[in-house]
């Protein structure tokens, strides 16, 4: 009886591993840390903490290593990311932009036009154009609040072009940016 137990634990401990990773290899492996606060897939529901599945490698790969580095203060990410090498970040930043992002209709609703609108205006050619800059529609309007709040206040920084487009807008304006980008992760469709 010891003899069987002992074989099925060997069997057990070799197998756990390769059915953890599954298909999806060593980056999983890597993230399973993340999956806690940031989702299975990379989607996280509304709160301060955002969803990572879809952002751009680029993106995810310089705020991961500011975070290791120290340069992008975090509550716990600066922590979390102690320790690993730019291999693993890099990793890291592969597997989740290779996961999709929420899927997203193509009507707008008419209470949203406006920060649609003032979203095209404003925000659009970076966060939609460029790949050191994160892809913004879908994403936990809380997160955002938080992110801009930071950088109002200087505890984040924020590139002069931003700065820029934010001052163009008054308190109003912004919350209906707000508005209109949460709406692409909830009930109500965006494009």
């Amino acid at each position: 009886m010891r003899v069987v137990i002992g074989q099925l634990l060997i069997g057990l401990f070799f197998a756990v591993p390769s059915l953890q990773a599954g298909s999806r290899g060593e980056p999983f492996m890597l993230s399973n840390g993340c999956i806690n606060c940031h989702g299975f897939e990379g989607q996280r529901t509304p709160g301060v903490i955002p969803s990572l599945a879809g952002q751009s490698e680029s993106y995810l790969y310089k705020t991961l290593s500011a975070y290791r580095d120290g340069t992008l203060k975090g509550t716990i990410m600066n922590r979390a990311m102690e320790g690993y090498d730019d291999q693993t970040l890099r990793q890291f930043a592969e597997y989740y932009s290779r996961l999709p992002k929420e899927t997203m209709g193509a009507v707008v609703p008419q209470a949203h036009e406006q920060g649609k609108r003032l979203y095209a205006q404003h925000c659009s050619s970076c966060h939609e154009q460029q790949a050191d800059t994160p892809y913004v529609k879908g994403q936990n309007a809380q997160y955002m609040q938080g992110v801009l709040t930071d950088m109002a206040t200087g505890q984040r920084t924020m590139p002069e072009e931003m700065a820029s487009a934010i001052r163009a807008l008054n308190k109003e304006q912004l919350q209906q940016i707000l508005d209109y980008l949460q709406g692409c992760a909830r009930e109500v469709p965006c494009r």
